[in-house]
């Protein structure tokens, strides 16, 4: 069975079904776990991530409004590999090549595939809907008692870390900041699976741009930088630019020490249950300061 994932989740997912051997085609963003890097890339960004955040995101909505994709798929190179499975997302087009443009891609005029090929769409929101999506990949990918046990052992650690001692602690997370972004999906639920209360948004939203008043009148105790798709290195560096902006350098995460980067791309904007131990790690590192 020969595998391609267009999404960095599910290639994470289907290594943790110990069917990395299988993977033979990843997206550019496929980078956990680091083996991946040996794989054939098959998609490339159309955005230039060396940009700022200002850059990148004026890029972005130029390119959605001008109806011009954001990523692209080396058909004729997944045409060579002739997958059994293609893997892809439907939670956001800005984040990795979604399933309509995969079919449309794959099974149009360009498409020399086998009808046989299956596609596969994940779209995880949640942590129930991250578990569903790995029982999904077990299912199809004749791993399904593997998936159960995944599964198992994350409700498992969901259901310690929710037993735990909670705080009043207002967190606010921000999943951009030029513009700044409230985080949503399921940064929210990790924010109460680690014991707080999410300034801005609940489990589900969206991610959105929010405004300066906004972020004033959510009294946020402390602001968690996870910038989507930075290391906790480049987090920290947006964190001091955050720690500049005069308009809420007032506010009390900034008075009493409480701003926080993480390592986003590993932790928090990826769907997969790694996410539990993005909750851990903002549970420790607020209650250790």
């Amino acid at each position: 069975m020969k595998i391609v994932s267009l999404v960095p989740s599910a290639s994470e997912i289907i290594c943790d079904l110990g069917l990395e051997k299988n993977l033979v085609g990843v997206s550019h963003e496929c980078n956990y776990p680091k083996s991946l890097k040996k794989i054939n890339i098959v998609t490339s960004s159309n955005i230039d991530s060396n940009k700022s955040q200002k850059e990148i995101d004026d890029s972005v909505r130029k390119k959605v409004d001008d109806n011009l994709p954001l990523y692209e798929v080396n058909i004729e190179k997944i045409n060579q590999l002739k997958p059994d499975i293609i893997v892809t997302q439907g939670v956001c087009e800005v984040c990795a090549i979604s399933s309509h443009q995969v079919e449309v891609l794959l099974k149009g005029q360009l498409c020399t595939l086998p009808l046989s090929t299956k596609i596969i769409s994940l779209n995880g929101r949640s942590f129930n809907d991250i578990c569903e999506d790995v029982l999904t990949l077990g299912k199809n990918l004749n791993q399904k008692d593997r998936s159960q046990k995944i599964v198992e052992d994350a409700i498992a650690k969901r259901i310690e870390m929710i037993s735990m001692e909670k705080f009043n602690h207002r967190v606010l997370c921000l999943e951009w900041i030029d513009p700044y972004f409230s985080a949503g999906h399921w940064v929210p639920e990790q924010i109460e699976m680690a014991g707080f209360v999410s300034a801005i948004g609940q489990p589900g939203d969206q991610s959105r741009v929010i405004s300066v008043d906004e972020i004033i009148k959510s009294n946020p105790d402390i602001i968690a930088i996870i910038c989507c798709g930075y290391s906790e290195e480049e987090n920290k560096v947006h964190a001091q630019e955050v720690i500049k902006d005069k308009r809420i350098n007032n506010l009390p995460p900034f008075k009493n020490n409480k701003v926080f980067a993480f390592d986003s791309d590993g932790l928090f904007s990826r769907p997969t249950l790694r996410i539990i131990e993005g909750a851990r790690k903002l549970r420790e590192t607020i209650l250790s300061q």
